[in-house]
């Protein structure tokens, strides 16, 4: 037998009054799972400033708070690694933000078009 689906209340103004609970299971999951690439991007950064960028991470609510962090990563781990690496380690996160990246270029052409 189906079991009827949990509501809960939402506070986001993005959201509807009412949310499935498995949407944001889902999203809860997905949040998390980008938090531990993220922290793990800095696992060999030992300075005191990375330390505070993974207790920041560690504390982030949205994708959207994840995607501010990448450029504090980049820094961090070319500055004790390489450009390169720091590259590296972007691509891995970068795939959290499929949705976004897709949308990028085509939003990058428009405005180009509309600048002529």
């Amino acid at each position: 037998m189906f079991r009827a689906l949990l509501f809960r209340s939402s506070t986001t103004p993005s959201g509807p009054a009412w949310q499935s609970s498995f949407g944001l299971n889902a999203r809860a999951e997905a949040i998390s799972a980008a938090r531990l690439d993220f922290a793990d991007a800095l696992h060999d950064i030992h300075t005191a400033a990375a330390a505070a960028a993974r207790d920041r991470i560690a504390l982030m609510r949205s994708l959207d708070e994840l995607w501010h962090v990448r450029g504090e990563i980049f820094d961090h781990v070319s500055r004790r690694r390489d450009q390169a690496e720091a590259g590296r380690r972007l691509a891995v996160l970068d795939r959290h933000f499929e949705k976004r990246l897709r949308r990028a270029p085509a939003r990058s052409a428009r405005d180009a078009a509309a600048r002529r």
